[in-house]
């Protein structure tokens, strides 16, 4: 990886293939962008693929404290890294919290957008209620416990998250397997300081159902037929009926991470996407 010094940070990025550049925003978020590889890397055949990891997340610069950043910060974060690398306009990949931070660069940066690639995205995340009780369904008492912990308060350390996503993981899956839910996290810097910003003070003030008419950026919208955290309705349907140049494409057999449980098809939707824009 490579760090890149902008908007007075250090962000860690790694780039991949070669054509039209897009920029890959991970979830989490405490997670990073290893959250995002191998799985996506097919795309470099036709695109330059940039993971980064966010400000305080992964290997990425990590403040003393994160009580002054907030989405605003993250994604003038992605528009100084885009700046940086030369790029006048990309693709931005956004999963998860990902997404929901693409979502807010494309209304405060709709001129450097070609396109928007929304994954297990939400533009409003109001049916709380309906998550614990999914995760609930899902999962044995102690998942649900971590789930339900991980949420409601901050997590004591970096360590401590880590322990929390290795039990939680399979939540997010339909066909929950051991080893590749271990694969997938065994070279996440996990940050605790992160997760605690974004999910107890950022996430409860995140809301732009009522701009998506604004979005005028071709958009793809990816969601898991099984995916209890942002599911097909309300989550992804809502972005669909409001982005007006959308299309939405539904995995039958994912949850929460479609590029792991139906990998050849996501990339093959993507790369047919990507292929088709001006």
């Amino acid at each position: 990886m490579i760090a890149a010094r902008v908007n007075g940070t250090e962000l860690f990025y790694e780039s991949h293939g070669s054509g039209r550049p897009l920029l890959m925003m991970h979830g989490g978020l405490g997670l990073d962008h290893t959250t995002l590889r191998p799985w996506h890397d097919a795309l470099s055949e036709g695109a330059e693929l940039i993971y980064y990891d966010h400000r305080g997340n992964g290997r990425s610069e990590r403040p003393a404290s994160l009580d002054d950043v907030d989405h605003a910060t993250w994604i003038a974060d992605a528009d100084a890294l885009r700046a940086h690398l030369g790029h006048e306009r990309v693709v931005l990949l956004g999963h998860s919290y990902g997404a929901f931070l693409a979502l807010e660069y494309a209304l405060r940066y709709p001129g450097r957008l070609d396109g928007l690639i929304l994954c297990a995205g939400a533009a409003v995340v109001n049916y709380a209620d309906a998550i614990v009780a999914g995760a609930k369904a899902r999962g044995t008492p102690a998942q649900f416990d971590a789930f339900a912990e991980t949420l409601s308060k901050p997590t004591a350390d970096d360590a401590a998250l880590r322990d929390a996503w290795n039990t939680i993981f399979p939540l997010y899956f339909n066909h929950p397997d051991p080893g590749v839910c271990a694969f997938a996290l065994r070279d996440v810097s996990f940050s605790a300081s992160a997760s605690n910003r974004s999910l107890q003070q950022c996430l409860a003030k995140y809301d732009v159902a009522g701009r998506l008419g604004e979005i005028a950026v071709p958009t793809l919208i990816l969601a898991g037929r099984h995916d209890f955290v942002c599911p097909v309705a309300p989550a992804a349907e809502l972005l669909h009926d409001g982005i007006d140049d959308s299309s939405l494409v539904v995995f039958e057999n994912s949850a929460h991470f479609a590029f792991i449980e139906e990998r050849d098809r996501y990339i093959g939707v993507i790369g047919d996407w990507l292929a088709a824009l001006s």
